[in-house]
């Protein structure tokens, strides 16, 4: 049990490794994007990166899981060639399935974004239609790795996919954004190389910017295929061996992913329900832009635009509309998907983890397994969800050129808990086979998200989009939650998975608002007294923990050198 746990928070730990670099460079990437193109910029390109995303779950959300979790059960069969059969079965079913996407998206991109009520991202969307198929036939080596619990494949190909999507879409945009702008009288023709308004150059900048997505999704392919290639070898059937028909592989793959693939799209649909809705919600009544009325004023980018471009009515609206859909993609999103990095590499550890134990008919080993990732997510989650909270508007402020979306990350900061365990708890009851549940959880959360902003967003602007998704995401955690203790009998402990990790994260964040505080007094709007207060609050929610004994021994034993941390631990009476 212990070796089998060791591995599995490795492998957890080397795709959290490689997510937090992913994420980072993700920053990297968002952060100076978003000030060098502004909101109208980001609501394009995000409008596009939406119908990506969703697209792309379509193609690959449930395949990769499905793959590692058959590859997993051949493995622990001794079966190696069953194992490679069902890699070559996916890989074939996926390159279709991702060219089939990759063409929809591509074709139908102009009434795609007519649909969403933004026109210009129509470029955007055929620019990255192509990386749906790279990314899907991606997907298969990355479930065949897993599944063999081999993570660093995985791990490589995000980092490259990040690293190209960094340079190339800033180099990209930034080109775009040095080309001239230059007012042409009505009919004349625009020379080569320039612009006739700067809505337009920033249009194509975000469309730069979208040619770095579809460029990292190659190279990541072409990463994988090297690996595979010379890690690989060919597999023979042993003789006499009973081989499994590929209809029945297929067929497998298929009953395994769908339900998986539904659950994810729906996640996945409430985002781009969230964008079609706030879009068009939002101009049902202009007075909700009241509240970010500074971002349309005399003398902003925005009004330079309207004046250049004769922005007047629905139009106007619509472009408002825009701007406020960049701002809270382009910052208090971004901000809200970094937590998440460790969550994503517990998700995709577990599955072969607790697959392999059920395989060995090992129901205990899988329900530790299960209790260990659910209060190690907490642990994570809850310091996080409580820094957003309390130094919601320094921090954009040391990343941004401005803090506009502060409040809307201030309401987004609410979610992270709840994200996180739908996140981990949809991967715990798809290894355990039961793949509808966190379907039919995350159906009731999407209709509830629908609803709030259907009904809140023209009374309470895009403030109400925030405040939705923490309530959606906070019902499917607690259905979800309820399936695993009543259904798996999962014994979870209260104390350890939420009273300690709770009353360390409020000794932290009640230490952070006094640090930042004391400090802000002295030297106002500082960067550094934004990062030392993070430190002091890290440091302090480290040492809270341990003094209250909020970690069990066995998820120390789990970790690296774990053994000798419990020893010195112990010794201290620290657990």
């Amino acid at each position: 049990m212990k070796d089998k746990q060791s591995k599995f928070i490795k492998g957890a730990l080397i795709l959290a490794g490689a997510n937090l670099v992913v994420k980072i460079i993700g920053a990297f990437f968002k952060v100076p994007l978003y000030n060098l193109i502004g909101e109208d910029g980001s609501g394009v390109f995000n409008v596009a990166y939406q119908i990506y995303t969703f697209m792309f779950i379509i193609a690959t959300a449930g395949f990769p899981i499905a793959v590692s979790k058959m590859v997993a059960e051949s493995i622990a069969k001794d079966d190696e060639y069953d194992a490679r059969r069902i890699f070559e079965t996916a890989t074939l079913l996926l390159g279709i399935i991702g060219l089939v996407g990759s063409t929809v998206l591509y074709a139908f991109s102009d009434k795609l974004a007519a649909l969403l009520n933004n026109p210009d991202s129509a470029m955007a969307i055929r620019v990255i239609a192509p990386g749906v198929f790279f990314v899907s036939l991606v997907s298969a080596y990355r479930g065949y790795f897993q599944g063999r619990q081999n993570m660093y494949p995985t791990a490589a190909s995000e980092v490259t996919e990040a690293s190209a999507k960094l340079i190339l879409g800033i180099v990209a945009a930034s080109a775009v954004m040095g080309m001239a702008v230059v007012s042409m009288p009505p009919g004349a023709s625009i020379p080569d190389g320039v612009f006739s308004s700067f809505h337009e150059r920033t249009v194509y900048s975000a469309t730069g910017a979208i040619l770095g997505v579809t460029a990292g999704t190659f190279l990541a392919l072409v990463l994988m295929i090297i690996i595979f290639s010379c890690k690989e070898k060919k597999v023979k059937p042993v003789l006499g061996q009973n081989i499994r028909p590929r209809s029945e592989i297929l067929k497998n793959l298929v009953l395994i992913a769908i339900p998986i693939t539904i659950g994810a799209s729906v996640s996945s649909l409430t985002s781009l329900v969230d964008l079609a809705t706030i879009m068009n919600r939002l101009v049902v009544n202009p007075d909700v832009f009241d509240s970010y009325s500074h971002i349309f004023a005399e003398g902003t980018e925005f009004a330079r635009s309207a004046a250049e471009d004769g922005w007047e009515g629905i139009v106007l609206l619509q472009k408002k509309a825009n701007s406020l859909y960049g701002m809270y993609t382009g910052q208090a999103q971004t901000m809200f998907n970094l937590p998440l990095t460790i969550v994503v590499g517990l998700s995709m550890s577990i599955v072969p983890a607790i697959s392999t134990a059920l395989a060995e008919r090992k129901p205990r080993d899988a329900q530790e397994i299960t209790a260990s990732v659910l209060r190690i997510t907490m642990l994570f989650a809850l310091p996080c969800a409580m820094g957003f909270f309390v130094l919601s508007e320094p921090i954009l402020r040391v990343l941004y050129s401005d803090a506009n979306a502060c409040f809307l990350l201030q309401k987004l900061a609410l979610a992270v808990a709840f994200v996180a365990l739908v996140s981990v708890s949809n991967a715990v009851l798809q290894a355990y086979g039961k793949v509808y549940y966190p379907v039919v959880n995350m159906l009731v959360g999407g209709i509830v998200k629908v609803i709030m902003n259907y009904m809140l967003i023209p009374v309470w602007g895009i403030d109400a989009a925030p405040i939705a998704t923490t309530v959606c995401y906070g019902t499917i955690a607690v259905l979800n939650i309820l399936c695993i203790v009543c259904m798996l009998k999962v014994k979870l402990s209260v104390v350890y998975m939420l009273v300690k990790p709770l009353t360390a994260t409020v000794v932290m964040g009640a230490t952070v608002i006094l640090v930042y505080g004391a400090l802000d007094k002295i030297l106002p709007a500082s960067r550094l007294v934004t990062i030392f207060s993070i430190g002091v609050g890290a440091l302090v929610y480290a040492v809270a923990l341990v003094l209250i004994k909020g970690i069990k021994k066995e998820d120390v034993l789990n970790m690296p050198k774990g053994a000798k941390i419990a020893e010195i631990m112990t010794k201290y009476r620290l657990l």
